[in-house]
């Protein structure tokens, strides 16, 4: 198809051409001549291509012969290559087979060699002691995967290694390495080991990472009521011997004690509304309370003043008194009910929102019994929704519960107190009142 798409092209070329050159002829013996011309090389062209097409016919059959030719030595050499490769793994039995039996005992040695700088090496990258004497564990990582015997240099490096670590787990060292701080850049600090249990920095703990083999700092720190963080101030600073908490699991009691929530951030998290409501009943009873505790202070000092003095003053001693000038020339019946009157006005003043701080301190309770009862249901809808399997589900609930039931006893016993305070001295005041009215009576009648 090819070959006659290309015949027809350059017969059209030719008849161009030809229909070119007649156009030039002036005369018919020009373009005889022409046409003859043409017809020869149109005839040599097309001999060309016949020649041209027998040449390239006998190349594609000479590079088809050749394909195959290569083709049989390719298989003649998989052949061989197979053989090869049979005899080989027959060879290589045997060589092992010698081996194993050449080896005998040693071995066993070379195993142990290999158990031993395994164990070491999952031993010194999992201790701290690495954050100060990094890359120690590829080296017996290497070892341990081999399958040669090791080198006595091998060997003396695995003793070296375990004698290392053996004496810096008894040793509190100071260094300087490079760690991570709470902002992820890298800073050059001094470090103190303590042995293999802890690192430390200037006075807080740091974690040893053992997947990046990196030193950083912990976000958070343990909780300062625990007495930890005070502990570290002292030993860093101390010139000789000195107490130190330490962790044994190697930094997860570090781990799970700064997670430990303190009574703020427990109170934020789970009191719920009627643990803050609580709260705002406790604020308020305590200011009315310091309040009445001012108030009545000031008070029994004026009239404690005021009875050493025969000049009636602003307080309610002195309104009394007051009210005895005033009436003091009548009967003794009528003055005496003047003064029980003046009395009883002074009254409301002195035990004004005392009774506050009571119904306080009895609302308190009953409104932590709130919370919990709240706090349960929430629980038991949790059980119901997702199964009692997942105690992190029904915690939130029960912790809500416990919140709410100590906020109300802690706000009612501060409560109770401060309202026995401020009712015994008001009932004071008022006896004080009553006694110093009595006192004017006896004086009145004894006057008569």
């Amino acid at each position: 198809m090819n070959k006659v798409i290309l015949t027809s092209l350059l017969t059209a070329a030719f008849s161009l051409t030809q229909a070119a050159e007649v156009q030039k002829a002036d005369s018919l013996d020009q373009l005889l001549n022409i046409v003859k011309n043409a017809e020869r090389v149109e005839s040599r062209e097309t001999q060309q291509r016949i020649q041209r097409f027998r040449s390239e016919k006998n190349q594609q059959q000479k590079l088809l012969n050749d394909a195959k030719a290569e083709l049989v030595r390719e298989e003649e050499r998989s052949d061989r290559l197979k053989k090869q490769f049979d005899t080989n793994e027959v060879q290589l039995g045997e060589m092992a087979e010698q081996l194993r039996i050449k080896l005998g005992n040693l071995g066993e040695a070379v195993g142990v060699v290999r158990q031993v700088s395994a164990d070491a090496a999952a031993t010194i990258s999992n201790s701290i002691v690495s954050a100060q004497y990094p890359g120690r564990a590829e080296v017996l990582t290497e070892l341990a995967g081999r399958k040669e015997i090791p080198t006595i240099p091998e060997l003396r490096r695995l003793w070296l290694e375990l004698q290392t670590e053996m004496t810096e787990q008894g040793k509190v060292v100071t260094f300087e390495t490079q760690l991570l701080d709470k902002t992820g850049a890298q800073v050059v600090k001094p470090v103190t080991r303590v042995g293999t249990f802890n690192l430390i920095g200037d006075t807080e703990y740091l974690n040893y990472n053992r997947r990046t083999n990196n030193v950083e700092e912990i976000a958070k720190q343990p909780k300062k009521p625990t007495g930890v963080l005070s502990i570290i101030d002292d030993y860093t600073s101390a010139s000789g011997f000195s107490l130190f908490p330490i962790d044994p699991s190697q930094g997860a009691i570090v781990n799970t004690e700064k997670n430990r929530e303190t009574w703020p951030e427990r109170v934020e998290n789970y009191a719920g509304i009627v643990g803050f409501a609580i709260i705002v009943v406790l604020a308020i009873g305590l200011i009315i309370a310091l309040e009445r505790l001012g108030v009545l202070s000031a008070t029994g000092a004026k009239m404690k003043k005021q009875a050493k003095s025969s000049t009636p003053g602003n307080n309610p001693l002195g309104r009394v008194m007051s009210v005895y000038m005033a009436n003091k020339d009548d009967s003794f019946e009528n003055l005496e009910l003047k003064l029980d009157e003046a009395v009883l006005k002074e009254l409301p003043k002195l035990e004004a929102r005392i009774s506050i701080i009571k119904i306080f301190a009895a609302v308190s309770p009953l409104m932590g019994l709130l919370g919990t009862v709240t706090g349960m249901i929430e629980t038991f809808q949790g059980i119901t929704l997702y199964g009692a399997g997942d105690t992190s589900v029904m915690a939130g609930g029960i912790s809500s519960a416990l919140i709410t039931t100590v906020l109300g006893i802690v706000a009612a016993i501060p409560l109770i107190l401060l309202h026995a305070i401020v009712s015994g001295k008001s009932k004071n005041l008022v006896h004080m009142l009553e006694e110093q009215s009595a006192g004017l009576v006896a004086q009145h009648t004894e006057g008569k």
